[in-house]
Parts: C-alpha cells; sequence; structure tokens
C-alpha cells in the first residue's frame, strides 16, 4: 500500500510538472504568434506605404526587399508558434517534434548569421566608410549620397571623414554643429571625424545585438527542452496505456 501511495504521489507531481511545463510553453508561443503577426502587419504596411513615401525607383526596391523579408519572418515565425500551440494544447507527439525540429533549425540558423555578421563586420564598417569619404571628397553637396552623410553627421554627432578639416573647399556643414546653425565653422563644429564615430557605434550595436539574440536563444532552447519533455511525458502516457490497458481482465 505505501508502494502504491507514494506511486501515485509520482505520478501526481509529475502531472503537475508536466502542466505548468504545458503551459509556459503554450504562453511563449502565443506570445512569439504575437510578435509574428506583428512582423506581417509591419511588412504589409511599408510595401503598401511605399509609394506614397519614396519616388526613388532603387530605394524603392530596397524597401520592397526588406517588406518581403518582414512578410516571410513574420510568416515562418506564426508557423512556428501556431505548431508549439497545437503540440502543447493537444499534446500531440508529432506536433512537438515538429516543432523541436523547427526551433533547431532556427536556432542553426541564427548561428550561422552571427558568425557571418563577426567575419563580415569589419568589410561592413570599410563600406559605410567609403561611401562617407567619397562623398565628402565629391564636394556635391546636392548629391543624395552627400545628404545621407549630413544625416549621419547629425545622428552620430560628427563631422567629415577624419574631422571637420575635411571640408575645407566646401565649407562647413551646419549638420556639423550641434542644433544646425546658419553659421558652422571647425572651431564650432563636432571635432570627432565620422569614421571614428561610425566605428563606435557598430560596436555599441553589436553588443546589444549580440545581448538580445542570446537572450532570444536561451529562450528557444528552454522552449526546445519543453517540448522534448512533454513528447517524452505524452510517449510514456502512451507506452502505459499500451503495456496496461485500463479495461485488461
Amino acid at each position: 500500500q505505501h508502494y502504491f501511495i507514494q506511486s501515485n504521489l509520482s505520478m501526481g507531481c509529475q502531472a503537475v510538472i508536466a502542466g505548468a511545463i504545458r503551459a509556459i510553453l503554450f504562453g511563449l508561443n502565443f506570445c512569439t504568434l504575437l510578435a509574428g503577426g506583428v512582423l506581417l502587419g509591419c511588412g504589409a504596411y511599408v510595401k503598401i506605404s511605399i509609394k506614397d513615401f519614396i519616388g526613388d525607383v532603387q530605394d524603392a526596391q530596397a524597401l520592397s526587399t526588406v517588406a518581403y523579408f518582414l512578410i516571410g519572418l513574420g510568416c515562418v515565425v506564426v508557423v512556428m508558434s501556431l505548431v508549439g500551440c497545437l503540440g502543447a494544447c493537444l499534446q500531440n507527439q508529432h506536433l512537438l517534434a515538429c516543432y523541436f525540429i523547427l526551433m533547431l533549425l532556427l536556432l542553426l540558423l541564427e548561428i550561422a548569421i552571427g558568425i557571418l555578421y563577426a567575419i563580415k563586420k569589419k568589410t561592413i564598417e570599410d563600406e559605410i566608410e567609403d561611401y562617407v569619404k567619397d562623398a565628402i571628397e565629391d564636394g556635391d553637396s546636392q548629391s543624395e549620397e552627400m545628404q545621407l552623410v549630413y544625416q549621419v553627421q547629425s545622428m552620430l554627432q560628427c563631422c567629415g571623414y577624419d574631422g571637420p578639416s575635411d571640408y575645407s573647399i566646401l565649407g562647413v556643414p551646419s549638420s556639423c554643429c550641434e542644433g544646425q546653425p546658419a553659421v558652422c565653422t571647425t572651431l564650432t563644429a563636432y571635432q570627432t571625424g565620422c569614421k571614428t564615430k561610425i566605428e563606435q557605434f557598430i560596436d555599441s550595436q553589436s553588443v546589444l545585438v549580440i545581448i538580445v539574440v542570446a537572450a532570444v536563444i536561451l529562450l528557444e532552447i528552454t522552449t526546445m527542452l519543453a517540448a522534448c519533455y512533454l513528447r517524452h511525458r505524452e510517449l510514456q502516457d502512451i507506452d502505459q496505456v499500451i503495456s496496461d490497458p485500463p479495461y485488461s481482465i
């Protein structure tokens, strides 16, 4: 009798744990489902609104690529979340196994993207810096490239490629000074060149991205372990029913 009481308590604890894990898995995937819906909405909004805000064909194509990427990512997230929610609710071992495989593929993809970014980080920095340097050296203050440089200078609070002395021919633009006054000189301009500021900005953003990605990967591993546990639990229940049917004589 003592054995049966202990066995029932153990089974009851396992059932409570499985229920809690199932609820957590469902909650996480429901939140992810909402996030996927937001991504889909953002992608659709960007796609629909392109013609209202962008006139240049190349810019429109670039934004279209971003829109399609958001829509595609949103669809992937929605499908994975639905599989996770249904697997947790229906306690279906096949759905849970499918969810685990999808999460594993996503995890491997994220790791591959992280490695690729680490390899290409210096190349990205060099391309941005060359873009700024070439625009300043061209000396066309009305060009689209130079207008973008002005925005970078205002956002990062920098001036020129190496410093305000780069504008000895053009004259220091107002974006090099705080508040963008009508008159900006080499004395009142930001003294740090955009080359240094761009490197600092990319480094700071890289740290933020690493923290966010690490948190996401930890969350994904948690959901994968939860799916594994629930699938193992369902297989145990199936084996128990087969080996000890409730109406056996």
